[in-house]
């Protein structure tokens, strides 16, 4: 597939490279990209930017605990395999060229472009793009080799998830398992409101549901507009009852030091956050950081 996909690049960037190095009519050549397709570059571009940035984002959060192995598997095979389509976008030159000069007697154009200039950009491009080919499909690969590992099934497309579940939402509104998997679903797509609604929708029908509380909580820290006192103690709340049923929790517990933090209670998120570190694999990148966190905690610097 892989090969395929990078055979046709190659064929879409020597046909639009050469075809206008032989082009007769400069009357027929455009005089600059049209609006639409400055668009989509740049809404592709910006795009890209912000699933980087996501990805990035979630490589932090996992290696503070704040996601599970999990979730963090899902959200990244989501994120990486949209930008690969974006970047599939992103690789195709807008087909433009400016108006080429004609013989001094209004005779043919004269082609101001040689082999060599039509050949090169399309090496240049074909090589980058199977680097970038190559690397995704390499972390896709990892990716899914690690679920394999763990023996569950790959994860599908929340976007294709939710299509799904809000037909059969509306038909089911008090399924309990929809709404979970909606919830998740709109996590994944940082629809932050419609998450809420559903996480609310699943206390109110199992109102001990641990995923449900602590989901809630974090969004309501990382939602936050100003550090108000009682929205950190209902955030709290939720994280005390998640872990009625996951007491040692390390995502669930350094969210809650963070709650604490924020009520300026130093001596219990010290607790929170000591707790986290005593559960989590020595030596990996996200007991360094809570070992971090605890430093300047006692040192009574901002700890993050």
């Amino acid at each position: 597939m892989f090969v395929v996909a990078v055979a046709l690049l190659l064929v879409c960037v020597l046909t639009i490279l050469v075809v206008p190095v032989w082009r007769r009519d400069a009357d027929s050549i455009p005089m600059g990209p049209e609006a639409d397709q400055d668009q989509e570059r740049v809404d592709l571009t910006i795009e890209r930017e912000t699933l980087v940035r996501s990805l990035h984002e979630l490589e932090v959060e996992h290696g503070q605990g704040r996601l599970t192995d999990a979730d963090f598997v899902r959200l990244k095979v989501t994120d990486e395999r949209r930008l690969l389509q974006v970047l599939d976008r992103i690789e195709i030159p807008v087909q433009s060229a400016p108006p080429q000069p004609t013989g001094r007697h209004g005779g043919p154009p004269v082609a101001s472009r040689s082999w060599a200039a039509a050949v090169v950009p399309a090496v240049v491009v074909l090589v980058a793009s199977s680097g970038i080919y190559t690397y995704i499909q390499w972390k896709q690969a990892q990716v899914f080799a690690a679920m394999q590992t763990r023996g569950g099934p790959g994860m599908p497309d929340p976007r294709q998830m939710v299509e799904r579940l809000e037909e059969r939402l509306r038909d089911n509104p008090n399924d309990l398992e929809g709404q979970i998997m909606a919830g998740r679903s709109y996590t994944a797509l940082d629809r932050v409101d419609a998450a809420g609604k559903a996480w609310s929708k699943v206390l109110e029908l199992a109102p001990r549901n641990h995923e449900a509380h602590y989901s809630l909580g974090v969004i309501m820290i990382n939602t936050r507009r100003f550090d108000d006192p009682e929205m950190f103690k209902t955030a709290l709340a939720h994280f005390d009852a998640a872990l009625v049923n996951v007491p040692r929790e390390p995502g669930v517990l350094w969210y809650r030091g963070l709650a604490l933090w924020y009520l300026k209670r130093y001596s219990e998120t010290d607790e929170a956050w000591s707790t986290a570190a005593e559960n989590l694999p020595p030596g990996s990148e996200d007991i360094e950081f809570v070992k971090a966190a605890l430093v300047k905690l006692r040192a009574g610097q901002i700890p993050f």
